[in-house]
């Protein structure tokens, strides 16, 4: 079972919150960013500081959102944000003096500030390290099985507008267990986050219940290998003084 079941399996049945617990401090988790993330050259990944976004409850207690799965964060988020994964181990080590909660508006979990506490004993004793797997690797990229001409037809019309993109493909990827996700890559210059948000806004009136859609950048080697799966559905039509 992925940790998405798992986590199902332990809310009904008690007797499976402990193998719940140790596979949830192996694995990766999502976070919500106020700002993108970015790894100063040089440095290795531990270097890399996360402002993280916190959420309050009607009693007034703060809480530091985090995610099962990248599908789990969009279901929250209900728009583009900025987000990282990180093992959740490393997490709890990062925000140990802070509450968390697990899947806020779903099915879920919450993390007392000494709870944390006591899984980063607990894991020290057990000698646990917080490791991530390398994401690349569990992730597969491939055409979609039926017509997305609802989305493409409506983002040509938005990138069409939009000179600083050149060209646009569309696929379905596949992170392990989960199931697949439309991911849209442009080929671009400038600021994603200037065209990410408008773009994802515009778009989610057009895609269906059971359609998610992330995007990102040809510019990064994940963007590139996706790309090479599929024929791009855009291309920027060339100006007078290119032809």
């Amino acid at each position: 079972m992925n940790l998405d079941e798992l986590l199902k399996a332990a809310i009904k049945d008690p007797s499976k919150r402990s193998l719940f617990l140790q596979t949830l401090i192996r694995s990766d988790v999502y976070v919500i960013c106020k700002n993108p993330v970015r790894q100063e050259r040089g440095r290795e990944e531990g270097g890399i500081q996360l402002e993280l976004i916190t959420i309050q409850n009607p009693y007034g207690d703060v809480f530091i959102p985090f995610f099962t799965s990248y599908r789990a964060l969009q279901q929250f988020a209900k728009r583009y944000v900025d987000c990282y994964k990180i093992n959740c181990l490393r997490l709890f080590d990062l925000i140990q003096s802070v509450s968390a909660v697990l899947n806020p508006n779903s099915y879920g979990k919450e993390f007392s500030s000494q709870e944390i506490k006591s899984i980063l004993m607990i894991a020290r004793n057990l000698k646990i390290k917080a490791i991530s797997y390398n994401e690349e690797e569990t992730i597969t990229y491939r055409p979609c099985e039926y017509s997305l001409g609802h989305i493409t037809k409506a983002a040509s019309k938005f990138l069409s507008k939009q000179p600083n993109v050149d060209r646009a493909f569309i696929m379905e990827m596949v992170k392990g267990c989960e199931k697949p996700q439309l991911l849209i890559v442009l080929d671009m210059m400038g600021s994603t986050r200037k065209l990410f948000v408008p773009l994802s806004k515009y778009l989610s009136k057009m895609t269906k219940p059971n359609e998610h859609l992330c995007f990102i950048s040809y510019e990064q080697e994940m963007g590139r290998k996706a790309a090479e799966a599929v024929e791009p559905f855009y291309v920027r039509k060339k100006r007078y003084f290119e032809k």
